[in-house]
């Protein structure tokens, strides 16, 4: 809901609609003495681990994202590497010597490291289940409008519903937080474009571009 109270304070008019709701899911937690870095590629994954996730204080964390970076701050852990990209961009920014063997915390869908250079250890800790486009969503995507996508997941769940529905994707523009979520988008669109960085004011800037 920060992205919609930032939209507003820029005048945009905004509907909020999300296309999924996050669960955890119980996961068995490793020795932390397995690893020497713990990887989040979402914030979800910091507020949804449980209890289980505190073990792992004592290791450095690498993140995906800016906001995911403050919320592992704010939980109490010490982040030494934050990438602006997706997660091979965060994986190309670590040092060759250090945080060889990651523990990742991730959710259910979530996309796949094309490095395989470190020893990577996933863990889903929760999962994103589909809800269906809200009946305001519908009206408004039959005619010209700019709809904001946070993950290749709400890609996914938003074509799917357009097709089920019928709706034309024609009329809308894609902003999405990253280029990998705007390939998720896929083709179709009246346009598909990603931030410049991954933060909210980057895709909010974006938005605004798009809807001037």
């Amino acid at each position: 809901m920060q992205t919609l109270k930032r939209a507003k304070k820029l005048g945009l008019d905004c509907v909020a609609d999300p296309l999924f709701s996050i669960q955890s899911k119980p996961w068995i937690a490793p020795p932390k003495t397995d690893f020497d870095a713990l990887m989040f590629t979402s914030a979800n994954a910091v507020h949804y681990s449980q209890e289980k996730l505190y073990d792992y204080r004592v290791l450095p964390v690498v993140c995906v994202g800016r906001a995911t970076a403050k919320s592992a701050r704010d939980a109490g852990f010490q982040v030494a590497v934050t990438g602006d990209g997706g997660v091979d961009d965060l994986m190309g920014l670590l040092p060759g010597n250090e945080y060889t063997r990651i523990l990742r915390l991730t959710g259910k869908h979530h996309i796949k490291i094309a490095r395989n250079d470190r020893q990577i250890t996933i863990r889903q800790v929760y999962e994103s289940v589909a809800q269906p486009l809200g009946r305001k969503a519908q009206g408004i995507m039959t005619s010209e409008n700019v709809t904001l996508l946070h993950s290749a997941r709400a890609a996914t769940i938003l074509r799917s519903e357009m097709d089920r529905l019928g709706v034309e994707r024609t009329h809308t523009h894609i902003a999405a937080l990253s280029e990998n979520i705007a390939t998720a988008a896929g083709t179709g669109w009246k346009s598909v474009q990603a931030a410049r960085v991954p933060t909210d004011d980057a895709l909010l800037s974006l938005a605004s571009a798009l809807c001037g």
